[in-house]
């Protein structure tokens, strides 16, 4: 997310900011004259805003979503990440977000472990929700899905909140093999400016061979309810979205829609219940939720696998329900573990009120070629991307490395 709009902005934002990237992490609090360390007095492990650096460990913490005592020992990487304007309005009504971010890391003989906490005043789950809304002529379908995205007018006012989730990413290169990686980090692959039809950014590489891990944890889509990251990688093939799921076999979230009389409408509901995000494999397999098998044209009305119908009408649940809210009725999607490599990364999270935090691991090696190795003697630039709300827009942090403690 061609020299670029976005990149070309950027690049030159970059070459200031990497300035600061060469600085030294600092090595614990101020002292009396608040420069770190001159008086002796250093209690604590330190910050930086450029470098997150392993904590070496002997045996790894529980990764539960609670932070335990062990991680008062590692520095914390502290940023503040920003929505960019990359044109196009391809981030409109994000642009200027900005997020209190730290991170902390530690690993052992296997596993990698991280720690993420940012700021966000408010939980979003209700993604793409859908409701009905009778448009009062009979031979259209009124089963709709909201906007990924906020809605504005001709004159760009917001009519209407984005109706998505809250995600937290971070991108690695694989093997070395990223043109620019270590200067640019996640800037490499992201291409802006290319058009309507192609959505105008994407990420991609810029040749054959060129490779990345992205690590996407999707709050709604697999991260609270599994406890996992949609584990990605991001190669050169742009015309057919670069960005690839790890390799699995089935397992992962789908889109809860199907085509019945030629009109899209919900697949599974799980009857009586509301303000639910989500439908598992569980709800499906024990019979919990239920397929819609027909739908009325004219009216709306869902009939569901055992005969049960669903009057839009009359179920107000299901209708639209102010400018924020939605419908509660029925969730976008349903849900499957990932396995194979695209489930490699364990995670637990939890949202206090005016935040998130997020712990995860992932083996240093795990032996997949579509996922970066660490070797605790190397360093590793990265970036980081926090999603608020957002589809695609997203607070970025670049030009940040990853050290191991000796």
């Amino acid at each position: 997310m061609k020299n670029l709009k976005l990149f070309s902005f950027l690049i030159i934002a970059s070459s200031l900011l990497f300035v600061q990237c060469t600085s030294d992490p600092i090595p614990g609090p101020a002292g009396a004259d608040g420069v770190d360390g001159v008086d002796g007095v250093s209690t604590g492990p330190g910050t930086s805003t450029t470098e997150l650096l392993a904590k070496k460990v002997f045996l790894g913490p529980q990764i539960d979503g609670i932070i335990d005592a062990s991680w008062e020992n590692a520095q914390v990487l502290q940023v503040v990440s920003e929505v960019p304007e990359p044109g196009d309005n391809v981030f409109q009504g994000y642009v200027g977000q900005k997020h209190d971010v730290e991170v902390r890391a530690q690993y052992d003989n296997e596993y990698i472990y991280f720690l993420a906490q940012w700021k966000d005043g408010q939980l979003n789950l209700n993604r793409d929700t859908w409701y009905y809304e009778d448009d009062g002529d009979p031979a259209t379908i009124d089963w709709h899905q909201e906007s990924n995205k906020p809605v504005f007018d001709g004159s760009g006012n917001k009519t209407r909140e984005a109706f998505y989730e809250d995600k937290f990413a971070m991108q690695w290169d694989i093997n070395n093999t990223t043109t620019n990686w270590n200067s640019q980090t996640c800037f490499a692959t992201c291409h802006t400016g290319l058009g309507a039809a192609t959505g105008y950014a994407k990420h991609y590489t810029i040749a054959a061979g060129e490779h990345t891990d992205m690590w996407h944890w999707k709050s709604v889509r697999n991260g609270i309810f599994y406890n996992q990251f949609d584990d990605k990688n991001v190669t050169d093939t742009p015309q057919d979205d670069a960005r690839h799921g790890d390799a699995h076999v089935g397992g992962g979230y789908h889109n809860n829609k199907q085509t019945l009389s030629g009109v899209t409408v919900p697949k599974y509901y799980i009857p009586g219940k509301e303000y639910y995000y989500w439908i598992t494999d569980l709800d499906i397999n024990s019979s919990n939720a239920k397929l819609i098998t027909a739908v009325d044209v004219a009216t709306g009305i869902l009939t569901d696998e055992d005969g049960n119908t669903i009057n839009p009408s009359t179920e107000i649940r299901y209708q639209r329900d102010g400018e924020t809210t939605g419908a509660f009725g029925m969730p976008s999607v349903y849900l499957e573990p990932f396995n194979g490599s695209r489930g490699d990364i364990e995670a637990a999270s939890s949202f206090e009120g005016n935040g998130w935090t997020l712990e995860w691991k992932r083996k240093l090696d795990t032996g997949n070629d579509d996922d970066v190795i660490f070797d605790p003697v190397q360093e590793y630039p990265f970036g980081l991307g926090v999603f608020d709300n957002a589809a695609i827009a997203h607070a970025i942090t670049a030009f940040l490395n990853l050290k191991f403690e000796q």
